[in-house]
């Protein structure tokens, strides 16, 4: 009796968030066994080797519950998430003192 794995995150990119505030970025290759995909984080100059990573730690979370791991369907979702995450926030200034009449 042969039995069927479901692969469905071959070809999917990613994000991993460090616990630093930073995140790498990169794409799973293909399944390797049950539950363990090899997947290539990007690099600066060229690519990295092929890592092993389990679904344990693609399902893995913060203390707070947030998760480490990001999954996009394509690159270009992938990189306007990285764009939306890089772009730093613009301050707002409320005021609390009511103007007077």
């Amino acid at each position: 009796m042969t039995k069927t794995v479901t692969d469905t995150l071959t070809g999917m990119y990613f994000t991993l968030d460090d616990p630093d505030g930073s995140y790498a970025s990169g794409q799973i290759i293909r399944l390797a066994a049950e539950g363990v995909y090899l997947v290539r984080f990007d690099g600066n100059e060229v690519p990295l080797p092929l890592e092993l990573v389990s679904l344990g730690e693609m399902l893995g979370t913060t203390e707070e519950e947030y998760k480490l791991w990001r999954f996009f369907d394509t690159i270009e979702e992938r990189d306007k998430w990285i764009e939306w995450i890089d772009t730093p926030s613009t301050p707002r200034v409320i005021s609390l003192v009511r103007p007077s009449k």
